[in-house]
């Protein structure tokens, strides 16, 4: 497991701050920041949610009008 990796495990599963998961697995909290936003995207992609085009929001895929 990368240390990003562990970093995001520690944050969501012992519920331990991005500083403090950052801090133990020895890695930037830039790092685990982008990891969480990364990890958001694809679980709301494979919830069948995209981002609104006019602000950005996730919604259902049905609601956005073109």
């Amino acid at each position: 497991m990368s240390k990003t990796q562990e970093a995001v495990r520690l944050h969501k599963a012992e519920g331990l701050t991005v500083a403090q998961a950052a801090r133990k697995a020895e890695i930037s909290e830039t790092a685990v920041y982008s990891a969480l936003k990364r990890l958001e995207k694809k679980e709301a992609k494979q919830a069948g949610l995209v981002p609104c085009p006019c602000c950005g929001t996730l919604v259902d895929q049905g609601k956005i009008k073109k």
